[in-house]
């Protein structure tokens, strides 16, 4: 059978293989989206500072790469707070967690020694995050650093 010059089974193979392209490019552009959907924020840490790049982040799921480029183990912290880092309380050499804010996630020091790099998948709401170590000492002396989620 004919429809208007072309044969039926020829425009059933071309829409067959346009459902099938179509499908393909769809698989790709979910991939490139939901690679794009994870914000990664490197973090390294030295003796004694953390340095975050980028600092303001979108809402969502956030990767964090974090390098210890110093000699000693470090840990990193992320806890959501809105006490400014000036005015964090200090309780037996470490930073007082509980009056500060709630602990998200971290990156234990065990898994941090000198030279290594972590990684940390986590999903973070809009707000301020500190970002610290918390080993003894550490904190006072300058590890942290502020991330803003938006």
């Amino acid at each position: 059978m004919q429809l208007k010059g072309v044969e039926l089974k020829t425009l059933s193979r071309l829409l067959i293989a346009l459902i099938f392209l179509l499908v393909a490019i769809g698989s790709v552009d979910r991939e490139a989206i939901a690679a794009q959907t994870v914000t990664q924020v490197k973090v390294i840490e030295t003796e004694m500072a953390i340095e975050l790049s980028p600092r303001t982040v979108p809402a969502g799921a956030i990767e964090f790469i974090a390098y210890n480029q110093g000699q000693l183990p470090h840990e990193m912290e992320i806890i959501k707070t809105d006490v400014p880092l000036d005015q964090m309380p200090i309780k037996n050499n470490r930073l007082d967690r509980k009056k500060v804010g709630e602990k998200i996630d971290e990156i234990e020091a065990e898994d941090l020694p000198s030279g290594a790099t972590a990684t940390l998948l986590t999903t973070l709401q809009p707000g301020r995050y500190l970002i610290e170590c918390n080993i003894p000492g550490h904190f006072q002396a300058g590890m942290k650093a502020e991330l803003l989620v938006e």
